[in-house]
């Protein structure tokens, strides 16, 4: 498996806490509660500010050079990028709408728990689909050359939650994750941290 696909998977992986991470945020909804409007619209903030900017565009890119060396892929490939368009359309809808919540709008606590439910599962399957049916097919076609190119085209971020340093707006994000995951560790800087 190439390192880009690792990198991916681990991202993969990074990006389901989160999706967890967001829909147990949504229970208090149930019970009549306020759950933390602030932390769900981080995170999904993140979503919209990472995934959508950087992650998504390159696996586009990787996903079109794949097409030469395996052309039955197109139309897969073509849902996958709609996919991805509609990720970060439902993404914005939804970080507008926890803003909203947060700032006391009024609106159904069920739609709005619905809402979260639809975004994180469908986000999820999608993953699902490009780790079983299109990241295999990449490791298998594209050389170091394609992947430099994939890695060109799109300018490169630093992860502000996964990455070396996490940025002060997701730092409570951080925390929360390696709360849930067991790991101990209390600042995004411990080396031990599970999250790393």
């Amino acid at each position: 498996m190439t390192a880009q696909i690792q990198k991916w998977q681990t991202e993969h992986a990074n990006y389901r806490k989160l999706l967890d991470l967001l829909q147990a945020l949504t229970v208090p909804l149930v019970r009549g509660e306020d759950p933390d409007y602030d932390l769900m619209a981080d995170i999904v903030y993140y979503m919209t500010q990472y995934p959508d900017r950087y992650h998504h565009p390159r696996e586009d890119v990787a996903f079109r050079r794949l097409l030469p060396h395996d052309p039955e892929a197109e139309t897969l490939i073509a849902a996958l990028a709609d996919e991805h368009r509609s990720i970060a359309e439902s993404g914005a809808k939804l970080a507008a709408d926890l803003g909203a919540a947060a700032a006391g709008t009024m609106m159904p606590r069920a739609t709005l728990q619905a809402d979260v439910l639809d975004y994180t599962n469908f986000l999820k399957d999608h993953m699902a689909i490009e780790e079983r049916e299109i990241f295999p097919r990449l490791a298998a076609s594209l050389g170091d050359e394609e992947w430099f190119l994939v890695d060109s085209a799109i300018h490169f971020a630093w992860d502000p939650i996964f990455g070396d340093t996490v940025q002060d707006r997701f730092k409570s994000i951080h925390r929360r994750i390696a709360d849930q995951a067991g790991c101990g560790c209390k600042e995004p800087a411990e080396a031990a941290c599970c999250l790393e």
